[in-house]
C-alpha cells in the first residue's frame, strides 16, 4: 500500500485515556472506540508517518484488511484520503463498451482511451455492437476487437458477451457516450489491492455545459455519485455504482455470474447488490473521472428518470432483504414528528416538543462526553446537535418529495395543511441540494428541473410497482445513529 496517504478528517481527533482509546468527531458529534493497534496506526498517520512504514514495523498486520479498514473510516467521515498510490505492477485491464447506433460517440470514446495514462500494452478494448443499424466495425481501428450481436439484446447482455472474451484481471465497463479522463484507470486500479474489493466505481461528470439542463445534469444526474468516498459490503443498504464507470475484478464478476441479461434498466444496481451479498467490497471513489453525454433534452431526461423509477419494483422484489434505510437519532426523529404535527394541525404547541427533544439530546451528548472526560464548548455541542436534527429533517423531507409529492399535493385539496408540508419539503431539500451541489444555475432554474425530475421518478416508481403488483419500493427501515 505504499503511496496511499491518509489523515484525520477535519473536526476529528484521537483521545487516549483510562477509559480506552477513542476517535472523536465533533461534526457530527460521534465517539468511536478503537483497539490499540488501530489507535497506534492512526497516531502514526496523524504524525505524518507513512502507512507502508507502519506495516513494515508490524508484520503481523494483514495489508488488505488494514487498507479496507482505513477506507471504511474515510467513508464514515473519520479520515481523509489524501493521496492515491502509484501503480507499480500494472494489471491487464479489458475495457468493454456496448454500443448501438452511436458511431460518433463511439469514436470519441475510443480516442479518449488512446490518451489514457496507462500502458497501452496492458489495455484491451472490446466493443460489443448491440445490433446497430449499420455495423460499427468500419469505424473502429483494427487493433480493437468488435463483437456484433445478431440483434439488440441490451447493454447487460453485451457486457457479459465482452467479458466472456477476455481473461484480464480487471474488467472496466464504459458506455459509448462517455469520454474517459486521462487518469481514469491509473486512479481506480490501485484500489483493487484490498483483498475483498470486488468492484470500484469512479466519478461521472457531465460532458455538455452549454444548456441550463446540461449544467443541472452535471451535478444532479443519477450517475453522479458525489464527492465522498463510499464503501459497503454485505449490508442492507441500497448502495451501487453505475456501469458507465465501473471496474470489476474478474474473480468477482465470475462469482456473481455477470449481469442479468434480461434487465434493460437497473442491471448495474442488481449486479452490485449480488456482488455485495457474496461478501465482496463495493467501493466508490470520487476520482478516475469520465464525462458522460447526458440526455440534454428535457423530455428525454425525464423519460430516463421515469425508467429508473420503474426499475425499483423489480429490483426490490428480487432482493427482498433490501430496504431504504434511514440513519437518524431517536430525538431527531421525534423532533421531526413534532414539526410535522404542528404543520398538519396548524398549531404551534407541538413545536415545544422540538425544543424538548433538542434539550434531551444535548444533555445525553453532554453526559457521554463527560463519561469519557471530554470537554467541548457549549456552542460546539449546540451546533452539532442542531445540525444532526436538521440533517434528519432533510432526509425525511427528501423522501417525501421523492416518493409522495403527487399524493401529498392531491390530498391537500382535502386537507390544506398538507400543502404546507409539501412546500416545506420542496424549499428545504432544494435549497440544501443547491448549496451543496453548487450548480452553475440560478436557483429558480435549478428548482424547475429539480421538481420535474422528482415528479418523473416517483411516477415511474408507482407505475413499476403497479405493473408488478409489488410495492416493496415503499418499505422502509430505520437505524439509530
Amino acid at each position: 500500500m505504499a503511496g496511499f496517504g491518509f489523515s484525520l478528517a477535519d473536526n476529528t481527533s484521537l483521545r487516549e485515556g483510562p477509559d480506552g482509546n477513542l476517535l472523536l468527531s465533533t461534526l457530527p458529534l460521534r465517539i468511536l472506540r478503537l483497539n490499540t493497534p488501530l489507535f497506534r496506526l492512526l497516531q502514526h498517520l496523524q504524525e505524518g508517518g507513512e502507512l507502508n512504514e507502519y506495516l513494515h514495523r508490524n508484520p503481523g498486520l494483514e495489508e488488505g484488511n488494514v487498507f479496507r479498514l482505513l477506507l471504511s473510516l474515510v467513508s464514515r467521515g473519520y479520515l481523509k484520503l489524501d493521496k492515491i498510490a502509484d501503480i507499480e505492477d500494472y494489471p491487464k485491464v479489458t475495457v468493454i463498451i456496448p454500443v448501438r447506433n452511436q458511431p460518433g460517440d463511439l469514436q470519441e470514446c475510443l480516442q479518449s482511451l488512446a490518451r489514457l495514462d496507462y500502458p497501452q500494452d496492458k489495455i484491451e478494448v472490446i466493443v460489443v455492437d448491440d445490433g446497430s443499424d449499420t455495423a460499427v466495425s468500419d469505424i473502429v481501428p483494427s487493433s480493437i476487437k468488435v463483437i456484433r450481436m445478431d440483434r439488440s439484446y441490451g447493454p447487460a447482455a453485451c457486457r457479459n458477451t465482452g467479458a466472456a472474451q477476455t481473461n484480464a484481471e480487471i474488467l472496466a465497463f464504459l458506455d459509448a457516450d462517455c469520454i474517459a479522463g486521462e487518469n481514469w484507470l491509473r486512479e481506480l486500479v490501485p484500489f483493487f489491492r484490498s483483498a475483498q474489493t470486488g468492484a470500484v466505481g469512479g466519478y461521472i461528470a457531465g460532458y455538455y455545459r452549454d444548456k441550463a439542463l446540461d449544467r443541472y445534469e452535471d451535478v444532479s444526474s443519477s450517475l453522479n455519485m458525489g464527492k465522498r468516498l463510499l464503501l459497503e459490503g454485505d449490508t442492507g443498504s441500497s448502495f451501487y455504482v453505475p456501469t458507465a464507470n465501473m471496474l470489476v475484478s474478474r474473480e468477482a464478476f465470475l462469482a456473481t455470474g455477470g449481469f442479468q441479461a434480461d434487465r434493460r434498466v437497473g442491471e448495474d444496481v442488481d449486479f452490485c447488490w449480488r456482488l455485495r451479498k457474496l461478501g465482496y467490497t463495493l467501493l466508490y471513489v470520487p476520482s478516475g473521472m469520465v464525462a458522460h453525454k447526458h440526455r440534454n433534452q428535457l423530455g428525454r431526461m425525464l423519460q430516463r428518470r421515469s425508467e429508473y423509477g420503474t426499475s425499483e419494483a423489480a429490483l426490490y422484489r428480487a432482493h427482498g432483504e433490501k430496504r431504504k434505510t434511514f440513519l437518524i437519532s431517536p430525538y431527531a426523529g421525534l423532533s421531526f414528528l413534532a414539526l410535522v404535527l404542528a404543520i398538519l394541525l396548524v398549531n404551534p404547541y407541538p413545536l415545544a416538543f422540538i425544543l424538548l427533544a433538542f434539550v434531551i439530546d444535548l444533555f445525553l451528548k453532554y453526559r457521554t462526553l463527560r463519561k469519557y472526560n471530554m470537554v467541548l464548548p457549549l456552542r460546539q455541542k449546540d451546533y452539532a446537535t442542531l445540525r444532526s436534527h436538521l440533517s434528519g429533517y432533510y432526509f425525511a423531507l427528501f423522501h417525501l418529495l421523492r416518493y409522495y409529492l403527487v399524493l401529498i399535493t392531491g390530498l391537500g385539496f382535502l386537507w390544506h395543511p398538507l400543502w404546507y408540508l409539501a412546500a416545506l419539503a420542496i424549499i428545504l431539500t432544494s435549497s440544501v441540494d443547491y448549496s451543496v451541489k453548487k450548480p452553475k444555475l440560478n436557483y429558480p432554474v435549478f428548482l424547475f428541473f429539480y421538481l420535474l425530475e422528482h415528479l418523473a421518478y416517483q411516477a415511474g416508481v408507482f407505475w413499476g410497482c403497479l405493473k408488478l403488483r409489488y410495492f416493496g419500493s415503499y418499505l422502509l427501515s430505520f437505524r439509530r445513529v
